[in-house]
């Protein structure tokens, strides 16, 4: 069998054969009833479904049976070392179907899912959705399926995002699996069960990925949450775009390897269950989908080349000798954090966070010495809706317009991507709400540097990407600060 090539999308004419056949299946399969495995919505639903969400929900639905959606529905991986192996057994099952689809509509063989490579920096137009998903009509003249109005307001597909929102930072990350207690969270998330509580969001999944949700998404658009994300037809491109991220980490330094674990590869409480386009359920673990060139997955992406400069610098995050010569990261320590939740509104706020310097030992009395990594903690962040993502600053001083994302006290963003699902506590979650990791050890040198660092206290100021998008309720349990090596 020949490997398939994912195609850059940006690089495909406006209607090449690859997206037109997309916007024929996908028109095909929203035909489909929602208990049939190969429908667009029973699709959607293994990423998260609930009833008084689904804006296809009709009376005239017949759901699957009560274990079917036990068993399939609802079990997207998040703020989890499972996430970008699950996401990748989603797409391969996914455009398995398609690709069976667009062979029924008397389309070719050997169909594959294109990606949106937004983070191309040679592409002025990386960052506006793709054509063929804002155009009003196909060729042929008929409604296009590929243009839903469930998304953010857009210009001819320009919807705003800030290259913050797609930057690729995460691929200088040096470790896979990160710590949940403070330090940095990893390229991959942490190590969880499955359907794990809520922990901190790895590197990858915080950006780009949940800062692309939100932003294409919006205030009230199919891609801001869990349970509607997959109706998108463009979640497939950028989670596609995540999974070759995976491949282009995994090239830029020897030593990005994949978890070793056997709770990781192919434990018991890792095996994912879907169905492939004849309808039959499969199984799969980690350790099968490792390889995207193998007879089992069979494809490979048209580029995954570094986007940084050789020689570009890699994170070290506690890089120590583990077990078999491991790369293991330490914990960190407690430097100080705040006592009460902190509210997030339509305009920017700052909250103080009291330090305690040399309360950490070591690696307090390091941050006005030695170098060590300083790692910012937006902890139990919950609320409702579906509201955007913020830009963080560290002492940046109270005023009502924050600094450029330009600025040097410029922390990161903080997508809220799946803030409603992890706000509420049942199977899947703890009803602890997000929790991310910021490694803010450049700003605190830029701090440091212009005479700007206070040991004993830190402002963090929490601006708002965009104008109308936060819910009332919107609130970070509480805002820390660790030091770790």
């Amino acid at each position: 069998m020949a490997t398939r090539i994912r195609q850059d999308v940006s690089k495909l004419a406006q209607w090449d054969a690859t997206l037109l056949w997309y916007a024929k299946a996908m028109a095909e399969m929203q035909k489909r009833p929602i208990n049939d495995p190969a429908s667009w919505r029973y699709q959607a639903a293994i990423h998260g479904y609930q009833r008084e969400q689904d804006p296809f929900a009709s009376d005239s639905d017949t759901l699957p049976a009560a274990a079917d959606q036990r068993t399939f529905w609802s079990q997207c991986q998040h703020s989890s070392w499972f996430f970008l192996p699950w996401h990748r057994v989603y797409l391969i099952c996914f455009e398995s179907i398609v690709a069976a689809t667009v062979v029924k509509l008397g389309g070719p063989a050997g169909w594959s899912l294109p990606y949106w490579n937004y983070s191309d920096s040679s592409n002025p137009n990386a960052r506006r959705l793709p054509a063929a998903f804002v155009l009003p009509t196909l060729p042929d003249g008929s409604p296009n399926p590929l243009n839903i109005s469930a998304r953010a307001p857009n210009d001819n597909g320009d919807i705003g995002m800030t290259p913050a929102e797609v930057d690729l930072g995460c691929l200088r990350d040096a470790l896979y699996t990160g710590i949940a207690d403070g330090g940095h969270p990893g390229f991959g998330g942490p190590r969880t069960g499955f359907n794990h509580g809520n922990g901190p969001t790895g590197g990858l999944e915080k950006t780009p990925h949940g800062d692309v949700h939100v932003a294409v998404g919006g205030d009230s658009g199919l891609m801001s949450a869990f349970e509607t994300a997959a109706l998108d037809p463009i979640f497939w491109l950028h989670h596609a775009n995540i999974d070759r991220l995976w491949q282009v980490w995994l090239n830029r330094q020897s030593s990005h390897r994949n978890p070793t674990d056997a709770a990781w590869q192919s434990a018991s409480n890792a095996r994912f269950q879907f169905h492939d386009a004849s309808g039959q359920m499969q199984t799969w673990v980690p350790s099968q989908v490792l390889d995207t060139t193998n007879a089992l997955l069979g494809y490979q992406y048209e580029d995954t080349s570094d986007p940084f400069a050789t020689g570009a610098p890699v994170n070290v995050h506690a890089a120590v000798g583990g077990p078999m010569g491991a790369v293991v990261q330490q914990p960190a320590e407690l430097a100080g954090g705040t006592s009460a939740a902190h509210a997030l509104s339509n305009a920017p706020s700052t909250a103080q966070v009291p330090l305690h310097p040399g309360a950490s030992g070591v690696r307090g009395a390091a941050l006005t010495s030695a170098p060590t990594r300083v790692y910012l903690n937006l902890e139990n962040i919950t609320g409702s809706g579906r509201p955007g993502g913020y830009g963080v600053f560290l002492n940046a001083g109270d005023a009502a317009t924050p600094p450029a994302q330009s600025d040097p006290r410029f922390a990161g963003t903080l997508p809220m991507f799946g803030v409603q699902a992890a706000s509420g506590s049942d199977l899947l979650h703890q009803g602890s709400g997000l929790t991310y990791v910021l490694d803010v050890t450049q700003v605190v040198d830029h701090l440091k540097a212009a005479n700007a660092w206070d040991p004993h206290q830190l402002s963090v100021t929490f601006a708002p990407l965009r104008a109308g998008q936060q819910a009332p309720d919107l609130q970070v349990g509480r805002i820390s600060l660790y030091y770790g090596d």
